[in-house]
Parts: structure tokens; sequence; C-alpha cells
């Protein structure tokens, strides 16, 4: 690994980064048809964002093609490829090829969209390089200040898609950079720091493209709103920092107060989709508050589902301190193909994981994001199970985030890079992408409803009529063999049938299950579990 932080989770994410550990050998893939067309040449003069983005995160060699299917046309790919060092090893010496050949393979496969993160660390630019067991402090010296300025104008330059000096083949111009990954260990600096290398590439991205989006680093406190604190809990965890998860809230607050300098806030999910609201409400609060009011929020990476162990020695959201270590004997037994009771905790998880897709999509949406970038394209563990058993309770099921099976191919890519993997048979969290990107991209308004406690509920206005979609959530984590509790609710619904259809959690052939229920005196009435259901007219 590339060096080691505080939080526990940020060391897998780093170790991913860094070295991309081996996924597990994986049947043989499942053939499905792409959902769009390649694209074709010439660069369009300019790329129309819709009002919400879905976005596959952490964009890998080799599987593009293979995520198409799900008609999701967005991706971010792996911070790594857009390092300064990476790319200019040596004063004016550029490699572009890797993050070339990446892009054009996702644009080629159809995602139209992409986000670019620029990260500062250089061995030759930075102030203290990182090396193994020292985090450094990747600012740039004082005499390459403007360097950095130079490499991120030539950056966007290149990806802009204006026909000067753009990458060979590029099909589609990229206008959204992120500087930096994530306001945590992965920023070893002061945010005083931050703020300066900001408003050093905010001017040179807007010169070489006028048309772009600039995101702030990625702001991660899940510690403050796992589990959706109530008022007096969220203030302790304020006033009480989570040593090695984040940046205290003052450093936080001074990177917000640069409105000046970024167009789009970014914050990190990596916990429960019941953080999102809680986030938003305050983000939105500190953006006020500095006369920023309507900066859009972007998610820059979520997993699909909570953590549930890591971030030090502690549980996340719907797990607690009674449940841990039935928890962490559950992903041991993910860990491990040979441990007794292996494939039902597989399933239980995969099962998770798709519900967990949907909520944290819809709740996104329907709260006013701008976007939401999702992962995982592949496992981050390493098939050894004895060391991935252990690796569990620092980072939990974020080792088996994968949306499919992928492998390994040993083709390499460059120095540091992760190398070409091969895509095996998807996973339901794959069809769930796929039906939550069918059924909400292209709404037009988002509403949340109030149908009881526990009930999570969106209305959204789609082209073709109203769309609803609802679960229940007790706040509890079941497990293997135990069936979460269902409640009835009563949807005010003026056509005579819905269509429902469930979130897909079993593997499969991925279609999802549709029933058409009829409704009485305008009354829809409907038995929710923890898994979403969308409801529509009935044709």
């Amino acid at each position: 690994m590339k060096r080691l932080v505080l939080s526990l989770l940020g060391l897998s994410l780093l170790g991913l980064l860094a070295v991309a550990p081996a996924c597990a050998r994986v049947p043989a893939a499942t053939t499905l048809a792409p959902a769009v067309p390649a694209p074709v040449s010439p660069v369009p003069s300019g790329t129309e964002y819709p009002p919400f983005t879905i976005a596959l995160e952490y964009a890998i060699p080799g599987l593009a093609a293979a995520y198409a299917p799900t008609g999701v046309t967005y991706a971010k790919p792996q911070p790594i490829f857009g390092m300064w060092g990476l790319i200019e090893p040596q004063p004016d010496q550029y490699n572009w090829e890797p993050l070339d050949s990446l892009v054009i393979e996702y644009q080629t496969a159809g995602f139209i969209g992409i986000q670019l993160l620029i990260t500062a660390e250089s061995p030759w630019a930075s102030v203290n390089p990182p090396s193994l067991l020292n985090p450094g402090n990747t600012f740039p010296k004082e005499e390459y200040l403007d360097d950095y300025a130079a490499f991120v104008a030539r950056f966007v330059e290149r990806y802009d898609g204006d026909g000067t000096d753009d990458a060979p083949g590029l099909l589609y111009p990229i206008h959204h950079y992120g500087i930096e990954r994530e306001f945590s260990g992965f920023w070893p600096g002061s945010a005083e720091e931050y703020v300066r290398l900001l408003r050093t590439a905010y001017p040179a991205i807007h010169a070489a493209d006028p048309q772009a989006d600039v995101l702030l680093v990625a702001i991660l406190m899940v510690d403050v709103f796992d589990g959706n604190p109530d008022a007096a809990e969220l203030r302790r965890r304020l006033t009480t920092p989570q040593s090695g998860i984040r940046k205290s809230v003052a450093e936080i607050r001074t990177i917000l107060a640069a409105h000046d300098a970024y167009d789009i806030v970014d914050f990190h999910s990596l916990g429960d989709y019941s953080e999102i609201p809680a986030t938003v409400a305050w983000l939105k609060d500190q953006l006020a508050a500095n006369g920023a009011d309507g900066t859009p929020l972007w998610i820059g990476d979520a997993f699909s589902m909570s953590a549930l162990l890591g971030y030090g020695d502690r549980q996340a959201w719907p797990a607690t301190a009674g449940t841990r270590d039935r928890v962490m004997g559950t992903l041991k037994r993910v860990a491990d193909p040979s441990a007794a009771g292996h494939a039902e905790a597989k399933a239980w998880l995969y099962a998770q994981m798709a519900s967990g897709l949907v909520k944290k999509i819809v709740v996104s949406a329907g709260e006013g994001l701008l976007g939401i970038n999702i992962g995982n394209l592949e496992d981050w563990k390493t098939s050894l199970p004895a060391a991935d058993a252990l690796s569990v309770p620092l980072v939990g099921t974020s080792m088996f985030m994968g949306m499919m099976d992928s492998r390994l191919t040993g083709q390499q890519v460059g120095d540091r890079l992760p190398g070409y993997r091969a895509p095996g048979r998807p996973r339901p969290a794959f069809f769930a992408i796929k039906l939550v990107n069918e059924k909400i991209i292209g709404f037009t308004s988002a509403e949340k409803l109030d149908l009881g406690a526990g009930i999570w509920a969106y209305r959204f206005t789609m082209p073709s009529g109203p769309l609803w979609v609802l679960w229940y959530d007790d706040g509890k984590l079941y497990f293997p063999g135990e069936t979460p509790p269902a409640v009835t609710v009563d949807l005010a619904f003026d056509a005579a049938n819905a269509l429902i259809t469930h979130t897909p959690t079993k593997n499969g052939t991925g279609d999802p299950e549709t029933r058409v229920l009829a409704s009485s005196g305008g009354i829809l009435s409907l038995l929710l579990d923890s898994t979403p259901a969308f409801v529509q007219v009935a044709p």
C-alpha cells in the first residue's frame, strides 16, 4: 500500500487505488446486450447533464462493456488515474496513455459522461511525498505551484473536446473535475492548504474549459450522521470528532467557505442510506450561512450499503454494539467459501446490497442531489480466505461491494495503476441499478411523503406519469434466515390498477418480479417490507 491513513476504511480504499487486489475466481460471464450503441466521433460541442445523474464509481480497465447493459451512462475512474506524479513523473515528461485508454474505453461503451479527479501528489513536486507509514504532505512546493496550475490546465484541455490538444479518439467532452479525493487522510494537509490548492486549480480549469464544473474535495462525515441522529446527539457528535475518520468540523467549514472556487459540493456516503437526508440538510445550512444557497450537491462515492464494521474499532448503522459479533461472523462466512453457511451469508449480503443501492439512489434523487456515484465495479478482497476474514473487523462489507464477479487478466496498464479485469456473472446489485436507472431517470420533480413511522416513500413525476418508490425500515438489522417485518400502508391512488415492481435481490436473470394490484376507493393498500417497491399506474 502506498500509505497508511488513520481511517481503517480509508486504508481499504487506498489499498484499492494503489495495489488493486485480485478478485476471486468467477463463474462464466453472463452475456447481456449493450444498453446503448457505441458513440462515434466527432466530439460534440457540449454535453447537457440531466437534473439527476446515476454514475458508476471507480471505473477500472476491462469492465466498461460489461456494465453498459445497466443503462447507466456516467462513470468516475479510479482517482489514481488522475494523479499528477503518474501522468507527469518528471517535469515536462507526460504519460497520458493510461487515462486516455480508460476514458475512451468507457466512452466507446456508451458512458457519455465522465467525472475525473485531479490529485496533486507528485514524487518531485509535493512538499513531502507520501510513502509507507508516512502520509506526507501532497501540497506542491512553492516553486512548483505554477507547474501545478499548468498541469491542471493541460489536463482539462486534453478532455474538454474543443478540438485543441484533445486526447486522441476522445468521443465526448468531459466537464466535471474534482480537486483531490476525500477530506480525510487522503488529504494529509491542512484546510488552508487545500483552499489554496483549490484557488490555484479553479481559474486554470475554467480558463481551459468555460463549461467546466469544479467539485470540492469530498466531505466524509459518516461518524456524525450515521443512523440519522436526533438534534441533541447530532450536536454532541459535531463537537466530538471521531479520530481517524474525517477532518474537524472547523476544517470542513473552512473549505465550504471557499465557495468562490468550486461549483459543486461533493460528499461521500459510505454508511447507511439514512445518513443522506441529515447530511444534505447540514451541508445546505453551511452553504446558506456562507451566502452560497443553491450550490448543488453530489455524492462522489457511495457503497451500495453500510460497511457495518470499520472506521476503527466501531460498527456502522444499522449494526450496533449488540449485533457487532453477529455481523462479524456473517461477513467472515462470506469471506470463506469453505465456511459452513457461506452460501446463505453471501446470498444475504447480495440482497442487502441490491436493496441498499436502490435506497441510496432514490433518497439522493428525492433529496435534490445533482448526482450519485455508486460502487463498486469489483470486489476489493484478496481471494485469500484467511486474509479476507482477518480484514472483516477493519473494513466490513466494503471488500465485497462488486456488482458483478470479476478477475484479473494479467494485462497491465502502467506503474502503480490497476490492470485489466475480465467480467463474470452479474450480481443482484447489477440488476438493481439497471432497474432504478430505468425507473427514475428523467423525472421532473420529486417529493418525500410522510406515510408513517419507518416508511420511506418518494413520489417522482415522470413523463409517463407518477412513480412511487417505497419501503419499510424499522431500524434493525436482520441476518440470514431472519425475515424483516412488513407493514401495510395506504397510498392515495387515482387509477384502478397499479403495477408493482420489486427490486431484484436474488441471483438469476435479473428480471424483476412484477404484479398488478387493484386500488379501492382511491386507495392502494400495499404490504411493504425492507425491499424497495416501485409503484406505477398499470398500463
